[in-house]
């Protein structure tokens, strides 16, 4: 939906985070009289309270009520607030017209170029190293979507191309035509948004079939992805024979079209932002996209050493008596813990763990940890009662012992008590933010200050 189709018509926004209120600074800007109604089930702060002009801006906090929304003529929906709700289900079935920030800019930039990331694992690495790479080889490039600015506020954005990172959340109802698309992989994640497994894997790989006039690059390492994709001739795959392959400590690329050692091979070396094997995953999918561009990095090793990796992504934040502190916020699935787990070290981690309960199965993770436990691990609300319950009764115990607390204060002073010596103190939640704190960063920025640095 265009933002001229909105000027005459009443809009509603539902939800206002970081894409609820770009749009209404979107819509701000362009109609500065229009009236809006802002909806948000949950109290807004007084700083984004102080923004509003109470003469054309009508905020409405609580539950979403059907019978008030259906007054409206467009309601925008944000990502978090999800296409399978009841409510929404039965608006869209009474005929009222939905749009999302990322369709209002797809629809506003026809002839942008654009590269959509999505994956379960990864994305906001591979995007912003993509973005980085892209602009080694002297591509004016913006990154937006999920990671860095909303697409929205980047109006005035001059790039030959974007680099785009997009949540299932956003790909679920996207309507959009990416140049290029790529999806990373596929594991269990926010079923409780998209009700059930089915429902999360179909609106992934909904992503490959908006690119079907486009490039399709995928990851041949992971099962769903490969069972699903596999027949399918013009998918560019990456961790496959012929192309960009991860490997422990950097990536390599078999030219041989039978993959055989040493013919044709080019091989990179992990550079120190990127470290663990995951994020090799990552690197190797970044180099398959400049590849599909028909760039080249001359220097690429160089290149690839100025990459500073992402806050909240396995940072290390400082160093007290002995124990060093790594802030994983950014962690939100079981998967993502186990990455961080592998890359640090599990003889000497106090692991701190939990968040928003979305009804995830731990089981795998618990079985994963039998033989490599940390060395104590500490879980947080809202679903720390239930990753306790699951550890225990799976047999997981800990040198340093399983402890369950109330809040993340008091998680930090436990861990700086329980660390060996030497230790490491983790925070990798392996769940999202919600309620307890704002966001990833929020959560992220207060686990650095109750760690004194």
């Amino acid at each position: 939906m265009l933002l001229s189709e909105m000027e005459n018509a009443r809009v509603a926004i539902l939800g206002l985070g970081r894409e609820g209120l770009a749009v209404w600074r979107r819509l701000r800007r362009r109609y500065p009289g229009k009236p809006l109604s802002l909806f948000s089930e949950s109290d807004i702060s007084e700083e984004i309270r102080r923004q509003l002009d109470p003469e054309v801006d009508k905020y409405y906090s609580g539950p979403f009520d059907t019978s008030s929304l259906r007054e409206f003529d467009v309601l925008v929906r944000s990502a978090g607030i999800s296409i399978y709700r009841p409510e929404l289900v039965k608006l869209r079935r009474l005929g009222m017209q939905f749009t999302t920030a990322s369709n209002i800019w797809f629809a506003e930039n026809p002839a942008a170029k654009t590269i959509c990331i999505s994956g379960t694992l990864g994305k906001s690495t591979t995007s912003a190293l993509t973005a980085h790479l892209l602009r080694e080889a002297g591509i004016r490039t913006c990154l937006a979507g999920n990671i860095g600015r909303p697409m929205l506020d980047c109006e005035d954005e001059v790039a030959d191309w974007w680099v785009i990172e997009l949540s299932s959340y956003q790909v679920s109802d996207l309507q959009a035509k990416p140049d290029i698309a790529v999806l990373l992989n596929v594991y269990e994640e926010h079923l409780d948004w998209h009700h059930g497994i089915e429902n999360y894997q179909a609106d992934k790989l909904k992503l490959l079939e908006l690119a079907s006039e486009g490039r399709v690059i995928a990851n041949f390492a992971d099962k769903v992805l490969a069972q699903s994709l596999s027949a399918d001739p013009n998918i560019t795959w990456f961790n496959k024979c012929g192309g960009w392959q991860a490997e422990k400590a950097g990536v390599c690329r078999m030219r041989d079209e039978h993959g055989k050692p040493g013919i044709g091979q080019t091989r990179i070396a992990a550079p120190v932002s990127l470290p663990g094997e995951h994020n090799m995953q990552n690197l190797a999918a970044a180099l398959t996209i400049v590849d599909a561009l028909n760039l080249e990095i001359p220097q690429i090793d160089e290149a690839l050493s100025s990459f500073n990796s992402l806050p909240h992504r396995l940072q290390f934040i400082g160093e007290r008596a002995g124990t060093r502190y790594v802030n994983d916020s950014i962690s939100t699935t079981p998967v993502a813990v186990t990455a961080a787990l592998q890359t640090l070290g599990y003889r000497d981690a106090v692991l701190l763990l939990g968040g928003m309960d979305r009804g995830l199965d731990w089981r795998g993770f618990a079985r994963d940890i039998l033989d490599n436990t940390p060395f104590a691990i500490i879980t947080l609300p809202d679903n720390g009662p239930r990753i306790y319950s699951c550890l225990k009764s799976a047999g997981v115990s800990p040198e340093g012992g399983l402890h369950a607390v109330s809040d993340l204060a008091g998680a930090v002073s436990l861990a700086a008590k329980l660390a060996p010596e030497k230790g490491c103190v983790l925070l990798s939640p392996g769940a999202p933010s919600f309620p307890h704190f704002r966001d990833y960063q929020d959560r992220g920025e207060q686990f650095i200050k109750l760690s004194g640095f």
